[in-house]
C-alpha cells in the first residue's frame, strides 16, 4: 500500500477512527535448537578497516549527501572527488550504483567501464548491471533470461537492454510477447511499444482497436480488456470472449489471468476462481498464482487449493506460506500421513506466521528458550573497534541527537554493510552491542542473522516496559500485542518518524493524535514524547479492537482503516488465518502475520495465559 494512500485514510480517521501507521519489515528465520552456549567471543572476527573520528564521519555523510545529489544530477566531479577519499562503505556503494547508472544513461562507457571494475560485484544493482550488458562490458545471460520473465516494473537501463536483446534475437519472442502483455497491463504503453518495436511487430497508435492481424495489432486489440480501467468491469469477460477468434491461445489465456486476478483482489472469489480456470498457466505471474490460490482458500475449496499449489511453479510452491496451506489441504482431505511430514518441514523454517502456525498443528509451542547468551564486554569491544561498526554507531547517535531521520537510515545501511559476512557469535555481539547502544532496529536485524544461535531477548526486545505494561492494562489490552505491534512498527525506535508524519514508536499521525488528545484530556503536543505516544497508541488498539471484538480485525484496521478491515470480511465466520492471507493489501497481509506472530513470542516469554498463534488467530467474525 503506499504512503500517499495511506494518508488518505489517516484523514478518513476523523470521521470512522481509523489510524494509518508505517510498517517495516520484519526477517523472522528459525533453525533447531541446540544447547545454550556461553559466548566466549572467540570466533569474533577482528576489525576490518581502522576506526574515524566522529567529526570525520559526520563529515563524509554531508559530503555524501552533496554527492548523491550531484550523481543524480549528471555531475561527476563530486561523485569522483567523494569515492577516490572514502573507504568502502555503504555510502560509497551508493554513490557509485547512482553514478554509474547516470552515466550509463549518458553513455559515458570509459568512464563507466572504471569505475565498474571498482564496485564489488555484491553491490552492483540491478540497473547497474543491466547498463554493463547494454555496453557489452558484463554478459549475463542468467540475468536477461530473468528479465525477459519479469511482469512487473523494471528500470530504464533494463528496459533498454531487454530491447537490444529482442532486437538481436536474445530473448525468445514467446517471453518478449509476454512481457509486452504484462507492461500493457501496467499501463507502461512507451515501454510496450519500444519492446514491441523490437520484436518486430509495432503496436498500432490506437490501442484496443481491430486493426489488422499482426503480432502487435493482436497484442493491441487484448489491451482493451487487460487496461486497469476495463479489467474488473463486469462487461469484461463478455468482451474477451467476443474478440477470442482474433487472438492467440496464448493472449486470450493471459486476458482470463488478468480478469482473475482483478476479480480476486476484490475478493469475488468464485468469479476469480473461474477466469483463473480458464487462463494459461504459462502466462500468470507468480502474483497470479498466489490470488488463485487465495481465491480457493478463501472459499475453503481445499481439493481445488492441494491442486494449485501442486501446480505453482516450483520456486514459489516451496515457500513456507504455500507448504503450509497445502499442508493444511491434505489434512483437510483425511491425508494426515502427507500433512503431518509437510508440518514437520515447514515448522523447521523459521519463527515467521506459518512455521509457527505448523509448529502448532502439530501439537508443539513456540520455543523461547534461548541457546545462547548475550556477548561479553570483550566481545562487544572487539565488534565496536571494526570501523564500519564504528561508522554506523556514530552516525546513529548524531541522528538521535539532532532528530535527523535521514543519517539514521545512513547508520541502518552502514550497519548492513558492516555485518554482511559475520558469522553467528559475531552477529550475537554485533546485536548484544547495539542493544546496549539503543540501536534497537538493528540489534533485531543482527539477532535475526544468527541463524544458529538464538538469543529471544534480543530477538525479542522489551524495553520501556515501565511505560508500557501500565498503559496497556489501563486500556484494558495485553502488553504482548502492544510489544508486537512496536517491533512491527517502529522496531523500537523512538521519535520515528515516516514520510507521512507519522511519529514515535506506535506512529500515530498527527491528526489523529489530536482527536485522541481531546477524549483522554491530553495536549496534542504530548504525541512526541515517549509517554504520550504509548498512551495514544495503546488507547487506539484498544479502540479499534472494541469496534471488532476481535485482534485480528483490529490489527489490519490499525494498518489499513477499519474500514477497509470491515471489507475484507467475508459473509460468513472465517478462520483468522484464512482472513489474514486473503487480505487484498501486500503491506497489511503482511503486518497483520508479522505483528500476530511478534506478539506470540512476546506472550511466551512475558508469561502470558495465550501463547500459541492458533488462538490468537482464531475465528474473524461475519460482515
Amino acid at each position: 500500500m503506499k504512503l500517499k494512500s495511506k494518508l488518505s485514510v489517516q484523514q478518513h480517521y476523523l470521521i470512522s477512527g481509523a489510524l494509518l501507521l508505517i510498517t517495516a519489515c520484519s526477517n523472522q528465520q528459525e533453525v533447531a535448537l541446540q544447547p545454550i552456549n556461553k559466548n566466549t567471543g572467540n570466533a569474533i572476527l577482528p576489525g576490518t578497516q581502522a576506526t574515524e573520528t566522529p567529526d570525520k564521519v559526520i563529515g563524509s555523510f554531508q559530503q555524501y549527501q552533496n554527492a548523491l545529489k550531484a550523481a543524480k544530477n549528471g555531475d561527476d566531479v563530486l561523485p569522483a572527488q567523494f569515492l577516490a577519499q572514502q573507504p568502502a562503505s555503504a555510502m560509497s556503494n551508493s554513490i557509485r550504483n547512482i553514478w554509474l547508472q547516470q552515466l550509463g544513461k549518458r553513455g559515458k562507457w570509459q568512464v563507466f567501464s572504471q569505475q565498474y571494475a571498482l564496485l564489488d560485484k555484491n553491490f552492483r544493482e540491478q540497473e547497474t548491471r543491466c547498463y554493463a550488458a547494454l555496453a557489452g562490458i558484463d554478459n549475463d545471460s542468467d540475468l536477461l533470461a530473468s528479465l525477459s520473465m519479469e511482469t512487473g516494473n523494471l528500470p530504464q537501463g533494463c528496459n533498454r537492454w531487454l530491447e537490444q536483446a529482442a532486437t538481436r534475437q536474445q530473448i525468445s519472442a514467446q517471453n518478449g510477447w509476454r512481457r509486452v502483455r504484462y507492461l500493457l497491463a501496467l499501463n507502461q504503453v512507451s515501454n510496450a511499444r519500444n519492446l514491441a518495436q523490437a520484436l518486430g511487430s509495432p503496436l498500432p497508435d490506437s490501442l484496443g482497436s481491430r486493426t489488422g492481424g499482426s503480432q502487435g495489432a493482436q497484442e493491441a486489440l487484448l489491451y482493451q480488456v487487460i487496461n486497469k480501467e476495463n479489467r474488473g468491469k463486469d462487461s469484461a469477460a463478455a468482451t474477451l470472449q467476443q474478440i477470442s477468434a482474433s487472438l492467440t491461445t496464448e493472449q486470450t489465456g493471459f486476458g482470463w489471468a488478468q480478469l482473475g486476478l482483478a476479480q480476486a483482489y476484490n475478493l469475488n472469489a468464485a468469479k476469480a476462481l473461474n477466469y483463473f480456470d480458464r487462463a494459461d498457466s504459462a502466462q500468470m505471474s507468480n502474483e497470479m498464482w498466489e490470488w488463485y490460490a487465495r481465491s480457493a482458500l478463501r472459499l475453503q475449496q481445499w481439493q481445488k487449493l492441494s491442486n494449485i499449489i501442486r501446480s505453482m511453479p516450483q520456486a514459489l510452491q516451496q515457500q513456507v506460506t504455500w507448504q503450509y496451506w497445502l499442508a493444511r489441504s491434505y489434512r483437510a482431505l483425511g491425508q494426515n500421513s502427507q500433512a503431518q511430514e509437510i508440518f514437520e518441514q515447514t515448522a523447521q523454517r523459521g519463527r515467521n506466521f506459518y512455521s509457527l502456525l505448523a509448529t502448532e498443528a502439530l501439537g508443539r509451542k513456540a520455543n523461547t528458550q534461548s541457546t545462547v547468551a548475550k556477548s561479553s564486554q570483550q566481545a562487544q569491544s572487539k565488534i565496536a573497534a571494526d570501523g564500519n561498526i564504528h561508522r554506523a554507531i556514530t552516525l546513529f547517535k548524531a541522528a538521535q541527537s539532532e532528530n535527523n531521520w535521514p543519517m539514521r537510515r545512513q547508520a541502518q545501511q552502514e550497519w548492513r554493510y558492516a555485518t554482511r559476512n559475520y558469522n553467528d557469535d559475531t552477529q550475537i555481539a554485533a546485536a548484544t552491542l547495539a542493544e546496549n547502544t539503543g540501536f534497537y532496529e538493528m540489534s533485531i536485524y543482527s539477532a535475526d542473522k544468527a541463524d544458529g544461535q538464538l538469543n529471544y531477548e534480543l530477538r525479542y526486545p522489551a524495553p520501556f516496559r515501565e511505560l508500557t505494561v501500565p498503559y496497556a492494562q489501563q486500556a484494558g489490552i495485553d502488553s504482548a500485542w502492544v510489544y508486537g505491534l512496536i517491533r512491527q512498527e517502529s522496531r523500537f525506535m523512538i521519535g520515528a518518524r515516516s514520510s507521512v508524519g507519522a511519529t514515535g514508536l506506535m506512529q500515530v499521525m498527527p491528526a489523529t493524535a489530536r482527536d485522541i488528545a481531546k477524549r483522554l484530556g491530553m495536549d496534542s503536543s504530548e504525541l512526541y514524547t515517549m509517554r504520550g505516544n504509548i498512551r495514544m497508541g495503546t488507547w487506539y488498539m484498544s479502540n479499534v479492537r472494541n469496534q471488532f471484538a476481535d485482534e485480528v480485525l483490529a490489527t489490519a484496521g490499525y494498518n489499513a482503516g477499519p474500514g477497509r478491515a470491515r471489507r475484507w470480511q467475508a459473509n460468513i465466520p472465517l478462520e483468522g488465518a484464512i482472513y489474514a492471507e486473503t487480505i487484498p493489501f501486500d503491506e497489511t497481509r503482511t503486518y497483520v502475520k508479522n505483528v500476530m506472530a511478534n506478539a506470540t513470542y512476546y506472550a511466551n516469554l512475558f508469561g502470558e495465559p495465550r501463547t500459541t498463534l492458533t488462538e490468537r488467530m482464531g475465528t474473524v467474525p461475519a460482515r
